[in-house]
């Protein structure tokens, strides 16, 4: 968080904004219910074995509502990418929006209709799996003790979990120099959650982390998932990770049953993921508008299909993709390629299908 700027988005949970990118990590109607709404709802049809593949994994908001909703009688596995190990360890400290509206909204407030979200949350059970995981991968590196213990960022943390976080530290790398009194609080405050939660006894929750460039981690990943969440800044921010040939990566590594998910609703992403060999269709909400996008290599996985007019737009310039042949060229120069593609194309523009269709 020292190279990010937290807010708070509209459902009280905590939100991102990149500098680097100049974008923000969630959407502005809130971090939480995006993850469960785009990621995790839906989800049909679910296994009681699972892998899941995270890419751009972030605060873990995906993994962890997926977690929290589906982990209590299944065996899962997540694969984790990000290209900042910073976000990765701070992901089981951050509070959701459950803890968050009590902090920041006042009983007056206009504002605390945001508290018909609180059936989107996740449990500390979920955020303890994680800890023992992230100590697991991450040994003493764990516990980013110059955030965690600044007065500054207390507000976006969960003080219970970030105490959990310094005992289970203290206790597994420091146990003979720590004091007696120490080790007892942290025995008991443990062993309290353990009980009352879900205890990982037998593994049967597994995080696997790797923090580099997603399309160097795709490459080296010999495995099918059941899912794949897909969460990625925009095309026009990180195309590197919306190219035909990243997309096809992830085709290979999609189990024949499996769904990808993402957020974006972008002409050419669906063309991509069609292009790649899945079946597209959409993610609707409750008032079904489109809110993202799923692909499967099994057509009985799409419940929303795209209709003519959707499939139409596939086939105008929009729909052209991002390429990257090696998985090594920068943005800049991805976004290049694909404006001088784009230019010499002889596909419909977009401007003359909207035309022709009659729509503005």
């Amino acid at each position: 968080m020292e190279s990010f700027l937290p807010y708070i988005t509209g459902d009280g949970s905590v939100g991102l904004y990149s500098e680097e990118f100049n974008d923000i990590y969630h959407s502005g109607y809130g971090a939480l219910t995006e993850a469960y709404e785009k990621f995790v709802l839906p989800n049909i049809d679910i296994n009681h074995k699972l892998n899941v593949l995270d890419i751009c994994y972030g605060l873990g908001y995906n993994s962890k509502s997926f977690l929290n909703y589906y982990g209590k009688n299944r065996e899962i596995t997540f694969d984790c990418l990000d290209i900042d190990k910073q976000l990765i360890l701070l992901s089981p400290f951050i509070k959701t929006n459950h803890t968050l509206i009590d902090y920041f909204i006042k009983p007056n407030n206009k504002h605390a209709r945001i508290s018909k979200y609180k059936k989107y949350k996740i449990d500390d059970w979920v955020n303890i799996i994680l800890i023992e995981n992230l100590h697991k991968e991450f040994k003493n590196d764990f516990y980013i003790e110059s955030i965690l213990t600044n007065k500054k960022f207390a507000p976006y943390l969960n003080s219970k979990i970030t105490k959990i976080g310094k005992f289970y530290q203290k206790n597994r790398i420091n146990t003979i120099n720590e004091p007696k009194n120490s080790l007892n609080l942290h025995n008991i405050y443990y062993q309290y959650l353990s009980k009352r939660y879900i205890s990982n006894k037998n593994n049967r929750i597994k995080f696997n982390f790797y923090v580099d460039d997603a399309r160097n981690t795709v490459k080296k990943l010999d495995k099918e998932y059941d899912v794949i969440f897909l969460d990625a800044f925009t095309t026009n921010k990180c195309p590197q990770l919306w190219s035909l040939d990243f997309i096809n990566e992830l085709y290979r590594l999609t189990a024949p049953n499996g769904v990808l998910l993402t957020y974006s609703n972008s002409v050419v992403v669906r063309n991509t993921f069609f292009e790649a060999g899945y079946f597209v269709g959409k993610i609707l909400n409750k008032d079904n508008k489109s809110i993202g996008t799923i692909a499967s290599k099994d057509n009985k996985k799409i419940k929303y299909k795209l209709n003519e007019y959707e499939q139409g737009l596939l086939k105008t310039r929009a729909g052209i993709p991002y390429r990257d042949y090696n998985l090594l060229s920068t943005a800049e120069e991805i976004i290049n390629n694909r404006n001088n593609e784009v230019s010499h194309s002889n596909l419909i523009s977009t401007s003359k299908y909207l035309k022709d269709r009659g729509k503005k």
